[in-house]
């Protein structure tokens, strides 16, 4: 089943009218979210529902969960205490009964409090939305063992944009805990929330939105704080931006080498062809389309043989900074549709195999039907954390090739222009002679950015908790990194097209038409420097540019 978008209520279709509906745009099926979808999904005001068949999971999942308790066995963070007081009884028998009901919620509002230690400042609004729409995608997979209510209590503050003050510093670094547990104590009526740009008592929300105080209850409570939902929003808020800039960097490339009179060559198919590396060719095809219609394609006495590496390699770096976003989206994509807890319930679990009749295994199974609940490791994010270090690495590649080409369009050997794209009627003028020093220090933040964060932690629970993986501390560089980079790409840009249009005024030469859409959108809020100025504006209007173009609007097809 894909993933539907509709302008119609659930109800007007008379389908699964005992549960609530929302005339909503994005149905949850539990299999097929993206971080593409999920992006739009996070938006104010974008409203969620659950697809039929994920209620069906939702609640075959929490009947698991009732069935072990009156079976006898024993569930983590149902039957027993968390982490090293596991061997403390919270419950005997059939949850749902009393007493075991109200221990059961007891039990879980204490554990709500207890985890939450988090620093600001808080997490951005968006962020939050992220997260809960992730743990409720998951829950509608039917491998989280919760209750209907807790569904329904996270679909009403998603689609009423309720944000709870969600801290960003202070991960355990291998289980988010302190973060998520934030909205556990909000729909119990413990914490502020953000709602219509106020932060207000969630109390009082719940009376003006018309939702009853939640009581979390059977595996809820661990379900809500003991995952990686948190980092999940994190990881893929710094994809994004990771992404935006990768679109945007074939127009700077190109217009790099309209202005250094630069040589198509290394782009051509049967150049990349020659080395074969994944996603060359894709990367290449870019940067040249940008370039139709230039005067590079013409031959001139005045080209060099050959261009620097960080103009002649660019396609290489950008080639292997596409393939490690890629290789992240997927890992994204993948766990978006799977759980992060502990303890999993399987629902439709494998009962045929080698093991499945041995005794180890048969202790965890509910039935004969495939039901189990098994104590896992699956908030360990050891590989996510690596392929966002793998892409922020990436990157650092693409920065110095970055900062390299702005310090080569300068030099007048190379272009054969006036040294610094001093322009003629900027008599007497220095024009870039020193900007790049600016540049210097942001490099070294850039490179600073690529160093090792995911072994690193202090054990926790006993010693129970002794592996890390720090997936939000990644991400946070990777989103750092990003930053940087549009700093680093304004000054780039900032240089590019002003030896770009130099070309084309002083030398009457024909600029790529993806360079002229760039150009033309840039000189609406950057003016060509026809005299010497104060370049601080300038660069920080450069950098709002860069941050706020769309990629589209300066892309070239080439039929």
């Amino acid at each position: 089943m894909k993933l539907r978008t509709l302008k119609m209520s659930f109800l007007a279709l008379g389908v699964l009218v005992a549960f609530p509906t929302w005339d909503a745009t994005h149905v949850l099926t539990g299999n097929d979210l993206t971080v593409d979808t999920l992006w739009e999904m996070s938006k104010p005001g974008e409203k969620v529902t659950i697809s039929p068949e994920g209620w069906d999971r939702i609640n075959k999942s929490y009947q698991a969960i009732l069935d072990a308790t009156k079976n006898g066995i024993s569930v983590y963070g149902v039957s027993v205490n968390f982490g090293d007081l596991k061997h403390q009884k919270v419950v005997t028998g059939d949850v749902e009964k009393e007493p075991n009901r109200s221990a059961s919620i007891k039990f879980n509002e204490r554990q709500m409090r207890i985890q939450a230690a988090g620093l600001k400042p808080w997490l951005d609004n968006r962020l939050v939305k992220m997260s809960m729409i992730i743990r409720l995608n998951q829950m509608a997979s039917g491998i989280t063992g919760m209750t209907k209510e807790a569904a329904n209590a996270y679909m009403n503050y998603i689609n009423n944009d309720v944000y709870p003050l969600i801290p960003s510093r202070g991960s355990q670094g291998v289980n988010d805990l302190n973060w998520p547990t934030h909205i556990g104590l909000a729909l119990q009526e413990e914490w502020d929330v953000i709602y219509n740009g106020q932060r207000m008592p969630s109390k009082e929300v719940h009376k003006i939105i018309g939702m009853k105080k939640y009581e979390p209850f059977g595996l809820d409570g661990i379900a809500i704080l003991s995952n990686g939902n948190v980092s999940e929003a994190i990881v893929i808020d710094s994809l994004k931006r990771a992404e935006h800039l990768l679109k945007m960097s074939p127009a700077i490339v190109a217009a790099g080498l309209d202005a250094l009179n630069g040589n198509v060559s290394p782009f051509l198919w049967h150049s990349i062809e020659t080395k074969g590396w994944p996603k060359a060719h894709e990367v290449s095809e870019s940067i040249l389309a940008q370039l139709k219609g230039s005067y590079l394609w013409d031959v001139n006495d005045k080209r060099e043989l050959q261009d620097p590496l960080s103009f002649r390699s660019a396609q290489w770096t950008l080639a292997a900074a596409e393939r490690a976003l890629d290789n992240l989206k997927d890992i994204v994509n993948t766990s978006l549709n799977h759980s992060s807890t502990n303890p999993a319930i399987a629902i439709n679990g494998r009962n045929d195999l080698w093991y499945s009749q041995l005794p180890a295994v048969k202790l965890l199974a509910i039935d004969d039907k495939g039901r189990y609940i098994n104590s896992v490791a699956n908030f360990d994010y050891t590989q996510m954390a690596l392929e966002v270090e793998a892409l922020t690495k990436a990157m650092a590649h693409v920065l110095h090739n970055s900062a390299w080409r702005m310090v080569q369009i300068v030099d007048d050997k190379r272009t054969k222009m006036k040294k610094y794209l001093v322009a003629k009627e900027n008599v007497g003028g220095d024009c870039f002679a020193n900007v790049a020093q600016a540049v210097s220090g942001l490099y070294a933040e850039a490179m600073g950015l690529t160093n090792n964060v995911t072994i690193y932690g202090l054990p926790t629970s006993i010693y129970i908790d002794d592996t890390f993986n720090n997936v939000a501390q990644t991400a946070d560089r990777l989103r750092q990194m990003t930053n940087v980079g549009y700093e680093i790409f304004a000054f780039e840009l900032m240089h590019h097209l002003q030896g770009a249009e130099m070309r084309q005024k002083e030398q009457g030469y024909k600029l790529g038409e993806g360079t002229q859409k760039l150009l033309n959108q840039y000189r609406k809020v950057v003016p060509f420097v026809s005299e010497d100025r104060i370049f601080t504006d300038d660069v920080n209007n450069s950098v709002e540019f860069l941050k706020n173009l769309d990629p589209g609007t300066v892309a070239v097809k080439v039929e």
